[in-house]
């Protein structure tokens, strides 16, 4: 099976409701927790990458390797190197600070110098300033020995033409220059990111929630500073009434696909529509699935032919379906199995789809639609789509009403009392005349049970086996609801499963398996809705 991220590479997307919190004024802080590899990182340089405009960043991060985000996220690479120039210049100044006296008139020169450029980089004669004052009660009370003692000690850092090893001796080195830091950008807000506060609480040998109190009162209550902190825990945890924001991420692994969660358990200020995000991390970048919402335009520009992958197989009528799944093989019998809850305009679209595809190339269509139409939408819909000659020689809908047989042309009654007569080969042909082979029958086996009773299945097994001897496709289309499902399982060559995730329309391959894929119907205004899949990895 094809399978390529390539063509599903984008910028990305957050909630707005998240960036809209980030952006009301005052300070907040947001807590993203969750386990390993639930997209914390990714979401949290995310927010960054949003609000570069906006607000001026600081990205602590003591788990992750510079090099390895910057593979990830090329542009942080400037705003963390002078973020290291600012730490070394800190650190350089306090080593040579008890030195200064005694060095020769080079040196300094040199720290002067380094004066100089730490004035400019972190713009200490500017005012207002930032309150410290939760921060130096802090460190006094890690110099007396009341809290921390386990960071590290004396300043060991090397600073060589192309980086700079840093190995700080100062108290509290990563808070100090988010004050810092924080304080040169005022009074435009600051967004500071901890990655992750356990981590830094290990460092520093403080509890995360001293350090969390510390940050929040002085930068974030008293100096309008947004801060979003990490945690490496899951579920309820202690630190979660420190935040003015929380946000659970979630990995579970659903039949082997991996279904992504996001869930919004607290955001102070703003008003929350949507709890729950189903997302994917895809090329490096988070993107959450808006809820589907599918409206068939009453003006619809000609269906383009879709070319068939393979000779051996056809389109479905959709792209992103054949580049995923190969296409729909010659001969064979393609279920496609809805929820109760999917919307019936997107099982519309689909098969709009695929009889625009066979029609637009000259193949017969024969459809008995899964649920009760109206035959003068269908005709003007399908008009536009394929025009009106394939319409009167190539298309047929079967139906159990005469009366309207004599309205639309494309409709042939049946009887409606056994499928198998009603479905016959020969019939097919006869109807269809002289289109082009492969044919394809639609068939909606759940107004079929209505009108054959629950043992359809075997009245249309003949009908079925014809189709796929003649090299022809039949796709049933069932809901989770259907009596013919587990037969219709077991008969399919191909099988897909179209799903409802809190107003997401997603897809998986039962057979051939494959991951779920969200379907994303934004597009063109005037044609007929064609999903694009992007795949939940």
């Amino acid at each position: 099976m094809p399978f390529s991220l390539s063509a599903e590479k984008q910028r990305g997307k957050v909630p707005q409701v998240l960036l809209d919190f980030m952006r009301a004024p005052g300070g907040h802080s947001l807590m993203l927790k969750g386990d390993a590899g639930t997209g914390k990182t990714t979401l949290a340089l995310q927010v960054i990458e949003e609000l570069s405009d906006e607000q001026p960043d600081y990205y602590l991060s003591t788990r992750v390797s510079d090099e390895a985000l910057f593979r990830q996220f090329p542009w942080a690479r400037d705003r963390a190197k002078r973020d290291n120039i600012l730490k070394a210049g800190k650190a350089f100044l306090r080593r040579n600070k008890e030195t200064a006296p005694e060095s020769s008139a080079a040196e300094h020169l040199t720290l002067l110098a380094a004066k100089d450029l730490l004035k400019v980089l972190n713009k200490q004669e500017a005012s207002p300033s930032v309150v410290r004052s939760e921060l130096q009660r802090l460190e006094g009370q890690v110099e007396a020995g009341e809290v921390g003692g386990e960071g590290e000690e004396g300043f060991t850092g090397e600073i060589t033409q192309d980086e700079i090893t840093l190995d700080l001796g100062v108290i509290l080195p990563e808070m100090e220059v988010a004050y810092d830091l924080a304080e040169s950008n005022l009074p435009r807000k600051t967004l500071v990111v901890v990655d992750s506060i356990n981590a830094l609480s290990e460092r520093y040998g403080i509890s995360a929630e001293r350090i969390i109190n510390t940050l929040q009162k002085d930068l974030v209550e008293n100096s309008g500073t947004n801060i979003i902190y990490t945690l490496e825990e899951s579920g309820k945890t202690g630190l979660d009434y420190l935040g003015d924001g929380v946000i659970q991420m979630l990995s579970a692994d659903h039949d082997g696909r991996r279904v992504r969660q996001m869930v919004i358990e607290k955001l102070r200020g703003v008003a929350v529509d949507q709890w729950k995000y189903y997302l994917t991390l895809t090329g490096g970048r988070m993107s959450v699935f808006e809820p589907t919402w599918v409206k068939i335009p009453e003006h619809m520009q000609k269906h383009v032919a879709v070319k068939d992958p393979t000779a051996r197989t056809v389109s479905s009528g959709n792209f992103y379906l054949d580049q995923y799944f190969g296409g729909f093989p010659r001969g064979s019998l393609i279920l496609w199995e809805f929820d109760l809850d999917v919307h019936l305009d997107v099982v519309r679209c689909l098969e709009m789809g695929i009889m625009s595809d066979f029609l637009e190339k000259g193949r017969g269509v024969v459809w008995l639609p899964t649920y009760a139409t109206d035959y003068s939408i269908i005709d003007e819909q399908m008009r536009m789509l394929v025009g009106p000659e394939p319409m009167a020689k190539s298309f047929r809908i079967l139906d159990t009403e005469a009366a309207q047989e004599q309205s639309y042309p494309f409709i042939t009654a049946i009887e409606g009392e056994d499928a198998g007569q009603d479905l016959r080969m020969s019939q097919i042909k006869y109807m269809l005349g002289d289109s082009a082979a492969p044919y394809l029958s639609v068939l909606g086996f759940d107004a079929m049970e209505g009108v054959y009773g629950t043992n359809v299945f075997k009245q249309t097994l003949a009908h079925i086996d014809a189709m796929r001897r003649a090299g022809h496709v039949v796709v049933a289309i069932a809901s989770t609801m259907s009596q013919s499902l587990p037969t219709l399982r077991e008969q399919a060559k191909m099988h897909l499963k179209f799903e409802n995730m809190a107003g997401c329309v997603m897809a998986a391959g039962m057979k051939p398996h494959s991951p779920y894929y969200y379907l994303d119907f934004a597009g063109s205004v005037d044609a007929l809705p064609a999903p694009r899949l992007i795949p939940m990895i």
